[in-house]
């Protein structure tokens, strides 16, 4: 997923839904949804924010 725009709102706003989303697909805690979205970051580069302030 790449993300571009708004650094203050909208990419915050983009993160937290992520992570809401995959914590409602998967029944997993805020900890662990965000765990995975580090790793879809960082490790699988699945998830890319191009943001400006």
């Amino acid at each position: 997923m790449y993300v571009c725009g708004d650094g203050r709102r909208m990419a915050p706003a983009v993160h937290e839904t992520c992570v809401r989303i995959y914590q409602e697909a998967t029944g997993s805690t805020l900890d662990e949804a965000e765990r995975w979205m580090t790793e879809m970051e960082r490790n699988y580069g699945r998830y890319v924010a191009d943001v400006f302030a």
